[in-house]
Parts: C-alpha cells; structure tokens; sequence
C-alpha cells in the first residue's frame, strides 16, 4: 500500500459517511449506494471513461471479486463518460459486480476533488470512508490494496 500516485487534495473526510448516489447499472436497473447499508463493505470506483488501462483495473478487480465477497465486500464502478453506452460496456467487460453510469460525472463530483478525473473509495457497510485515492491520471492503487483494505474493516466490524 506504498505505491505513489498523483493525488489531489481529497474532498471527504475520513470516517465521514459518504453522500449516497442512485445510477442506472448496464441492465438499466437503478442502483443506490444506500442499497448495501448494513450489509457490505463497498469499494467505489470512479472513472471518467473505460480505456485499456480501466478495463485492465476492472478486470484485476474482477480477478480479485471473490476475495472482496469473502470479506463481505462489493465493488461498485461509476463511469462519468456521457458516451458510455450500457450495451457496449457490457459486451466489452465480464465482471459480475455492477458498472453503474454516471454521465456528466454528477454522482462522482460528489466524491472527487477539483482536478481529480478517477478515484477509489473504500467505504465500510455503514458508509463510512476509510481510504480515499483520488487521482488526476493512473496508475490506481493495486487491487490487493482494496482487498486488504476491504479484509481490514470486515474484521474490525466483527470484533
């Protein structure tokens, strides 16, 4: 969990509870971060688009999904691409955790700072930040950063 990256001054507070957000997942169907209260972990992650380096991040995420599970996690991907089309992206990427779109990038100024184009966000089942990387341009933190940050706050809330 060393590795360094262009960061920007985070907008969130650590320990703050994060705002909520409802987006349309590739099915169509509206997805709240709400939702998963009180029933898991969530890693968000925020992209202004999928290029290859994004689909290469989502799918190692993918690689990792049933570590996260393990540890009563779930993933959420918010895309901030207004030409982001829920059928392309699904025929592009596999992935069995949800792609919501957020065109315009709404949802996700909620989270990002000024200046940041993606983050990650690990919150813990009640909505509580617990790490924040929010970044002007890749690399991302490594996805067994997420699963361990993930695995840390599941067995914090079950001591």
């Amino acid at each position: 969990m060393d590795q360094q990256l262009s960061t920007t001054l985070p907008r969130l507070s650590i320990g703050a509870v994060v705002p909520n957000f409802t987006l349309a997942g590739l099915d169509g169907q509206p997805v709240r971060r709400s939702a998963y209260r009180a029933r898991k972990h969530l890693a968000l992650l925020m992209l202004p688009g999928v290029d290859m380096l994004a689909r290469i991040y989502i799918e190692g995420l993918r690689d990792v999904y049933s570590n996260i599970c393990a540890a009563d996690g779930e993933v959420l991907v918010l895309v901030a691409d207004p030409a982001a089309r829920a059928d392309g992206l699904r025929a592009a990427i596999d992935v069995p955790f949800p792609i919501l779109l957020d065109p315009g990038g709404a949802a996700s100024q909620k989270f990002l700072p000024d200046g940041a184009r993606y983050g990650l966000f690990i919150l813990d089942r009640y909505g509580a930040l617990h790490a924040q990387w929010a970044i002007t341009a890749p690399p991302l933190p490594p996805v067994s950063d997420v699963v361990e940050w993930i695995e840390v706050i599941d067995n914090q809330c079950s001591l």
